[in-house]
């Protein structure tokens, strides 16, 4: 026998229909936020992992410039070919950090001598005078390589460089 479901039936039933949907969207609700909340902790633990790195990170770009300095100088004064490979063997090792840091996180900005100085990526440590006016604030020298953190433009490490000016003062004088 088939009796109609009661009014009163049916209203409990459309209550109950009414909460399991509440509880649905507040557990939808909750996990978005719990997302969120991981995915916070997550970006604030590789902000304290790059801060704890970063004295390293500068140690081996630092010893990066060394690597690449050393390989200009040993090329410029090499006279034999077991010194030019010598030069070879520094700008091996250079490469070997750069693969470090970007294990790390870190890669590199890229400074090139003659790009214009720009304070956001470069930490001037050294003028250069020149009377050459499209020289002027102008990167002279590369003392070491900055590195960036991959995810951001933003440097971990400033390169290091000197700066040409433009010397004018014999323009003054003549």
């Amino acid at each position: 026998m088939n009796q109609p479901i009661g009014l009163e039936a049916e209203q409990v039933l459309r209550d109950l229909t009414d909460e399991i949907r509440r509880l649905n969207d507040r557990s939808e609700s909750l996990e978005a936020i719990n997302k969120r909340m991981h995915e916070r902790v997550a970006a604030l633990e590789a902000d304290l992992l790059r801060a704890s790195l970063r004295p390293v990170i500068k140690a081996l770009a630092e010893l990066h410039g060394e690597c690449g300095r050393h390989a200009q100088h040993v090329r410029d004064t090499a006279d034999t070919e077991h010194t030019v490979a010598f030069a070879e063997d520094f700008l091996s090792t250079a490469t070997r950090i750069e693969d470090i840091l970007e294990g790390l996180g870190a890669v590199t900005i890229g400074v090139e001598i003659g790009d214009p100085f720009d304070r956001r990526i470069h930490q001037p440590c050294g003028v250069v005078a020149t009377e050459i006016e499209t020289r002027h604030d102008r990167v002279s020298a590369i003392h070491h390589q900055g590195f960036r953190n991959i995810s951001s433009d933003k440097p971990v490490i400033y390169a290091k460089v000197s700066v040409w000016k433009y010397n004018n003062d014999r323009i003054a004088r003549d």
